[in-house]
């Protein structure tokens, strides 16, 4: 790398991108973490545009995904429950 281009937010988009897909099944968590890795890929594609934050960008999509899937699921069977049905 030279001068002050810089992987760190590359980097941290990857990492939160699958952990959005590994915690997909815990609500908040998956969620927060599909969020963050976006925003991290935005940060990264102003300072140096590469394949870790593009990366990181498709697997925060895919987990961001997954986790509204399963959100919605639980808020769905939390609502069946409780109505007796």
């Amino acid at each position: 790398m030279a001068g002050n281009k810089s992987n760190g937010y590359g980097i941290a988009s990857l990492v939160l991108g699958i952990t959005s897909i590994v915690f997909c099944w815990v609500p908040v968590v998956g969620l927060v973490s599909g969020v963050l890795g976006i925003v991290f890929h935005t940060q990264q594609k102003k300072i140096f545009p590469n394949g870790l934050s593009t990366g990181g960008f498709v697997t925060s999509i895919i987990g961001l995904v997954f986790s509204a899937m399963y959100s919605l699921m639980w808020l769905l069977f939390l609502i069946l429950v409780s109505s007796g049905a």
